[in-house]
């Protein structure tokens, strides 16, 4: 077991959110704040290779152009299946 000591600033908080009954305990605020820390540490870490990855196709020249009519085409379709993805969660709720 670990103690911790909550700083000052955020002790209102903690106890807000164990009042309003979101938390039993402060180790459950704790828990759930090092939970999302290590959440958007892995999200931080996949963007950067994800634009890693980009970064390499533009160097390779791998990517398209885009004009004004076919930059309208482009989110016309981005649209489309937008709609369509929407819809097929729809039905599966």
């Amino acid at each position: 077991m670990m103690t911790v000591e909550i700083p000052m600033e955020y002790q209102p908080f903690v106890a807000s959110a164990i009042a309003c009954g979101e938390f039993k305990t402060e180790g459950e605020v704790i828990a759930e704040a090092l939970r999302m820390l290590e959440e958007r540490r892995r999200t931080t870490e996949y963007l950067r290779r994800e634009m890693q990855i980009g970064l390499d196709e533009l160097d390779r020249g791998e990517y398209v152009e885009y004009d004004e009519v076919s930059l309208k085409g482009f989110f016309e379709q981005v649209k489309v299946e937008g709609r369509k993805d929407l819809e097929d969660q729809f039905k599966t709720l």
